[in-house]
């Protein structure tokens, strides 16, 4: 019963959070599986950077989701910070004529394009650190 309840809290955090913030345009959020994070800590990791993305005028995002466990634990490493205080996600977006983003150009599909999250200890919020492509 516990496992069904919090497979419904989820679902329905994701599909507000979709809702929310990307109004008509379909966002994709991939599944998820960790063993430092569990469903809230991706949940307000995915809305963090959701809610930063609006700023990106010009793109459009249709896809979200966890970069895994092994990259995280490699930025985690980078950073001297423990597993559970790194999050990493990939998003996939287009950009129009209209692009107002330094670094992005017009017209474009990026896919991978990472954020990193990091918080000081599971009680906090995602704070991005850094996004980009490699």
């Amino acid at each position: 019963m516990k496992k069904i309840k919090t497979s419904i809290t989820t679902i329905t955090a994701l599909l507000l959070t979709v809702l929310f913030l990307v109004g008509c345009t379909s966002v994709t959020v991939g599944s998820f599986s960790s063993k430092y994070f569990n469903n809230d800590d991706y949940d307000s990791a995915v809305e963090e950077v959701q809610i930063y993305f609006k700023d990106f005028k010009g793109c459009t995002l249709s896809k979200i989701g966890y970069a895994g466990d092994d990259a995280v634990k490699e930025e985690a490493k980078e950073r001297d910070l423990a597993n559970e205080q790194v999050m990493v996600l990939t998003t996939t977006f287009t950009t129009d004529d209209d692009i107002d983003h330094d670094g992005l150009k017009p017209n474009e599909t990026y896919e991978d394009y990472q954020w990193i999250l990091t918080r000081n200890t599971s009680n906090d919020l995602w704070e991005i650190e850094e996004h980009g492509a490699d």
